[in-house]
């Protein structure tokens, strides 16, 4: 498996971040768009380190798999640790009391697992399609 040199739309995900950053920022806070920031920003955070420390190398099928798996994984915790993170971000930065609800901090607590395992076998199920797709017979 030859991982790509730049992670294509790489540039053009991390302007759109920083749009959505500023304007989240502003607004009054709502669970989808923190949910959202929360993977975004893990999205962003995985594409740069795949393209600094694996951009353009070859490793076997068997250990591409197990870095997909792992960037799955850490994809599905790292969006809901990301999400608490911001959660308590923006509760800080407005100073007019919670930004929200111990309901809508339970729901991402809860869902964490979830999130964690999905991303494992995402992350999973697209390394076996890519190292498959290698193959030729």
């Amino acid at each position: 498996m030859q991982f790509p040199q730049k992670i294509p739309g790489f540039r053009w995900l991390l302007a759109m971040w920083a749009v959505y950053t500023a304007v989240w920022i502003s607004r009054e806070g709502a669970l989808w768009q923190v949910v959202v920031m929360g993977t975004v920003t893990t999205i962003l955070m995985l594409a740069h380190g795949w393209q600094r420390w694996l951009g353009g190398k070859t490793m076997r099928q068997g250990l591409g798999v197990l870095v997909t798996a792992v960037s799955g994984l850490v994809l599905g915790a790292g969006s809901g640790l990301l999400t608490l993170v911001f959660m308590t971000v923006k509760t800080g930065l407005h100073t007019h009391g919670p930004e929200f609800s111990r309901v809508e901090i339970y729901w991402v607590l809860t869902h964490l697992p979830l999130w964690t395992a999905v991303g494992l076998l995402l992350g999973l199920g697209l390394g076996l399609i890519w190292a498959g797709s290698g193959r030729r017979n």
